[in-house]
């Protein structure tokens, strides 16, 4: 047997027993609920039930028929998340309205399965490492498996996974000279998470013009696509949710970003207990999160700290090699950009353990491994059992779990920054 072919039968075996594992567990699937019930209501001619109605900050409540929907329909009570996607996914969702919501669940979860084993896969060959490829792969389906990165994004079928896999494929094409498909990548990631639209502005730093210039290109048509097909009342009705959120705080244990830990640990005085709808179960016996309005004068330092971040990954980018730039900057900006957005959570950073193994190849056995045991170890499995449930209850902060995971994914982004800046040669 090849090598090649040992590679695909371990992704494969892999696949087939996450599937098996996550499938398992009683229906879920949130995330996934909310492009699906988006797609009903817009099928039903209802747009007004595609966004949930605007509150005075983001309170994560989805629109009001969509609980009486999924209990009359499916006797379902569990969590339902609001829609906060582009319109064009609620149109694409309108297409499988009639399709019995489960069946597209187990589908999205086989084809989540692959694509979360083809990021890793692509990772490797973005960043094409002496390391052993099986060792490489096998780690970095440890770092998702082993944590809530990989594991929450599966439970909850979260369309993060298409986005982190177009993410990785655009740096893997990008790394093999295919600037149109490296642009298409991008622009799709963007259509759908609209945050993976910053990096190409990295590319244009990089010189790598032709990929940039494919990005606007399918962008564009995307974005004429979809008004088109959706009508401009349901994107402005997107761009009132996506303001709404800027002006927001939102607080859980797993939304690891740097303004939910400066929420927590200087304004818990103005943070308010928003009660989950679900009812309570053991596994989460107080559903619920806190949320904030997130004050001007923070919307504009955090703008401004969003920008200054961009401007010194351009210049990185711009003094790098190819190599350097897919390898180390690419997965360093997908770790960054999130940490510094306003509401970002676990499965976002699914790139980052994708390409974490380099860091073992880039800084050395040791001191890579020790940025890979002390991030990922503070996010393994077992041992946040230890601290994920201190705090979090009403009234009752912090929520332990956050503070670290943020603290886990700027140890990894440090170990990215340090790699590149040990290895950085000219463009």
């Amino acid at each position: 047997m090849s090598g090649s072919q040992l590679r695909l039968v371990v992704l494969m075996f892999a696949g087939a027993y996450a599937f098996a594992f996550f499938w398992s567990f009683p229906p879920h699937s949130p995330d996934l609920m909310a492009s699906w019930l988006a797609g009903v209501f817009l099928a039903e001619g209802r747009p007004d039930q595609v966004y949930a109605p605007l509150e005075e900050w983001f309170r994560m409540y989805p629109p009001g028929a969509w609980r009486p929907y999924m209990a009359e329909h499916y006797g379902y009570e569990g969590a339902i998340y609001p829609f906060l996607y582009p319109p064009l996914w609620a149109r694409l969702g309108a297409l499988l309205a009639e399709v019995n919501f489960w069946r597209v669940a187990a589908v999205a979860l086989a084809v989540n399965t692959g694509l979360l084993l083809a990021t890793v896969w692509l990772a490797w060959r973005a960043c094409r490492p002496a390391m052993n490829p099986l060792l490489f792969m096998g780690l970095g389906i440890f770092f998702l498996g082993a944590t809530h990165l990989g594991t929450i994004a599966l439970l909850e079928n979260q369309p993060q996974i298409l986005a982190s896999f177009l993410l990785v494929l655009a740096a893997e094409r990008l790394r093999h000279a295919a600037p149109a498909t490296a642009g298409g990548a991008l622009a799709l990631a963007a259509a759908l998470k609209l945050y993976p639209a910053l990096l190409a502005l990295l590319w244009l730093a990089g010189r790598r013009y032709r990929a940039f210039v494919w990005f606007l290109a399918i962008g564009a048509g995307l974005a004429l696509a979809s008004i088109a097909w959706a009508g401009w009342p349901l994107h402005t009705a997107f761009i009132a949710q996506l303001r709404q959120i800027s002006a927001s705080v939102l607080v859980t244990g797993i939304t690891f970003n740097l303004d939910a830990t400066l929420a927590q640990l200087f304004f818990s005085d103005s943070l308010q207990w928003t009660a989950g709808l679900e009812p309570p179960t053991p596994a989460v016996p107080r559903p619920g999160w806190y949320t904030m309005a997130r004050p001007p004068l923070w919307q504009l330092g955090a703008a401004l700290a969003l920008l200054a971040a961009m401007l010194w990954l351009a210049r990185l980018f711009a003094r790098a090699g190819r190599d350097i730039q897919v390898a180390l900057l690419w997965p360093l900006a997908l770790t960054v950009i999130p940490l510094l957005s306003p509401i970002s959570w676990v499965y976002y950073y699914i790139p980052t353990a994708c390409f974490a193994p380099v860091l073992i190849e880039r800084l050395g056995t040791w001191r890579g491994g020790l940025f890979l045991l002390v991030g990922f170890g503070l996010l393994f499995g077992p041992f946040i059992r230890f601290y994920r449930d201190w705090g979090g209850g009403p009234g009752v902060l912090p929520f332990i779990y956050q503070l670290l995971g943020t603290l886990a994914i700027a140890i990894l982004a440090t170990g990215f920054l340090l790699a590149a800046r040990r290895t950085m040669r000219p463009g």
